[in-house]
């Protein structure tokens, strides 16, 4: 795998995915300054020679290295290097259990963007809904993984204002 590695671009292109698992070819481009063409070229090289792995989603490719992050994680992490939902479950991890409503009150989103991330939170297993009359509230489904992979990746490090997300937010 050195000889692989030798090139500088190469090597800054698969320091940056095990560092930030989950990139897409775009900002990984705007992250390193690099020219698009010249990542792809490079990520091609690293899949063919079976160092990163591309995982198709909807209107995105992201990149892992190889055996570093688990099936369960890529999951969640391919949602969390999304703005919205990393902020409605930031949201969650400080208000268990909360109602659309409430999601909308913190969010300058309009209510069809909400329910359209929730439903992909939902689908993905990341939050349940429990039903209360007639009310909805959403929760977390395992909070531990998903702080745990909140603090082990940092998802929100590459998001412009996210660098002191902790501070508003105390988990139990």
């Amino acid at each position: 795998m050195s000889e692989i590695l030798e090139l500088e671009a190469r090597r800054k292109i698969y320091d940056l995915i095990i560092k930030n698992p989950g990139l897409h070819l775009s900002k990984i481009a705007e992250i390193l300054e690099m020219r698009i063409s010249l990542v792809e070229y490079h990520l091609i090289y690293m899949e063919r020679n079976n160092i990163v792995i591309p995982v198709k989603e909807t209107g995105y490719t992201r990149y892992y290295v190889k055996d570093k992050v688990g099936t369960a994680d890529k999951k969640i992490l391919s949602l969390l290097r999304r703005e919205v939902p990393l902020r409605i479950v930031l949201f969650l991890l400080k208000n268990i259990n909360a109602q659309h409503k409430d999601i909308l009150n913190n969010f300058d989103l309009a209510p069809s963007t909400i329910s359209y991330h929730l439903k992909k939170l939902v689908k993905t297993g990341i939050l349940s809904v429990r039903t209360f009359g007639e009310e909805r509230g959403y929760f977390i489904t395992n909070r531990e993984e998903v702080i745990a992979i909140i603090i082990q990746y940092k998802p929100y490090s590459l998001i412009d204002g996210f660098t002191d997300v902790w501070q508003d937010i105390s988990v139990e």
